[in-house]
């Protein structure tokens, strides 16, 4: 686990499991994918990702970003809110930067069918509880249904401010609500993704044809805006799917690159 700070704001990431797609699986228009991204691959052409959710704390706030893929194997979401000197009902809020399986999988309590973090508001973006909503799938009934049922859903538009140290920033096109979050304290930022950026490849070409994103020309522009703002600024990023969790968006002679927090 990773910990870092934004600040006077604490920031944890909690990796809720791991696994490998075949790369032709996120990125199915990209013939030269095992050459042109050998380096970044697993001996067997797969594309290594994590699953992480952010734990922040500050100013007596306990906030969750995302609840992570609790079906997917070794989900280890819950031990990981432990290690980081937490527990489930000490957190205050939790929010989406979408609604994808692999980032609410840890709403519900598989054996009571109450929310897991009870004391919680959880905050979703409106067009993406509107768009799954309308789909009816498993997902939406099982972990996302029960949460307006216990009265414990609001939903957000737009830019929304959480906290003084937390805001929401649309960034459409993976899904249609799709959010990413800045993080501001003490003169330090720092912006947690989402899946704008699902791997290093991402980074490396922002142009990527991704079979994930809901609307790819959309997904496209937001990558490149967002890529070129973390260019820029060098403020610290937390990616849902990127390896460990935190890290910066670094210029290099090809243009730039993940660059994982050590």
């Amino acid at each position: 686990m990773l910990r870092t700070q934004v600040g006077s704001v604490a920031i944890a990431a909690l990796i809720d499991t791991s696994f490998a797609f075949p790369v032709h699986n996120v990125y199915p228009n990209v013939s030269d994918a095992s050459q042109r991204f050998a380096s970044l691959l697993t001996d067997q052409g797969a594309l290594p990702m994590i699953c992480a959710c952010f734990l922040l704390r500050a100013a007596g706030r306990t906030i969750l970003v995302d609840t992570g893929y609790a079906e997917a194997g070794q989900a280890q979401l819950l031990s990981e809110i432990a290690a980081a000197g937490s527990q489930p009902d000490e957190i205050d809020t939790v929010v989406f930067t979408h609604l994808h399986p692999d980032h609410t999988a840890w709403n519900i309590d598989r054996n009571t069918g109450r929310p897991t973090f009870a004391r919680a508001r959880y905050l979703v973006p409106q067009a993406d509880w509107d768009h799954f909503r309308a789909q009816g799938s498993d997902n939406f009934q099982c972990d996302l249904a029960p949460l307006a049922t216990a009265g414990q859903l609001d939903y957000f538009d737009g830019e929304y401010s959480l906290s003084p140290f937390l805001t929401t920033v649309p960034t459409p096109g993976h899904t249609p609500g799709h959010t990413s979050l800045v993080v501001s304290s003490g003169g330090a930022h720092g912006f947690i993704l989402g899946d704008v950026l699902l791997s290093p490849l991402d980074v490396l070409d922002a142009t990527l044809e991704n079979g994930f994103d809901v609307d790819g020309a959309q997904a496209r522009i937001t990558r490149q805006t967002v890529l070129t703002r973390l260019e820029k600024s060098g403020e610290l990023v937390a990616s849902s799917h990127l390896a460990p969790g935190l890290g910066r968006i670094a210029t290099t002679d090809d243009g730039c690159a993940w660059q994982p927090l050590s």
